[in-house]
């Protein structure tokens, strides 16, 4: 027991919860320390059933391009290039979290469902290639009778094999 001092200095007993306090501590550590189980997570990942897809596009230089081609990508090539660069040749975390191979920052495309590592997230590698095309058409769309003196810049350069 504890004794309390009151306001009229009359003597009180009080209850300690130290004893209890004390047993309740032991008793987690035995419990702990004596755990046949292995209970510490090494990796911890954060999954969205709704938004996660596993993406059955592989990542090889050929299933790439054949995409960009179909996509309509200027200079597939370049691109596949800037992708193994940006990338890690595809092993980089930011590709494989966010199915970024681009490693592009900013878009604000239908194709962009957040952000994370402050990289743009997609819901698979084809939302990022068709993203990639949409950036740079819109790109060459800017560019087109500014930058060549004869204009038709962008006829001319996707007709470069």
């Amino acid at each position: 027991m504890i004794f309390k001092l009151n306001e009229d200095l009359s003597i009180k007993k009080t209850r300690s919860y130290k004893w209890p306090f004390v047993a309740s501590l032991a008793t987690n550590i035995i419990l702990l320390a004596y755990n046949p189980t292995e209970t510490i997570i090494k990796t911890v990942h954060l999954i969205q059933r709704d938004t996660v897809k596993i993406d059955p596009m592989p990542l090889t230089d050929s299933a790439i391009t054949a995409e960009l081609v179909k996509l309509g990508c200027v200079l597939p090539n370049v691109a596949l290039a800037q992708f193994k660069i940006e990338s890690g040749h595809f092993k980089s975390a930011i590709c494989r979290e966010n199915f970024n191979l681009a490693g592009i920052k900013t878009s604000r495309s239908e194709y962009v469902i957040g952000r994370n590592r402050d990289h743009c997230v997609y819901r698979s590698y084809r939302d990022c290639l068709k993203d990639y095309v949409r950036i740079q058409n819109r790109y060459l769309k800017n560019i087109d009778g500014k930058y060549a003196a004869p204009g038709k810049y962008v006829e001319r350069i996707t007709q470069v094999k």
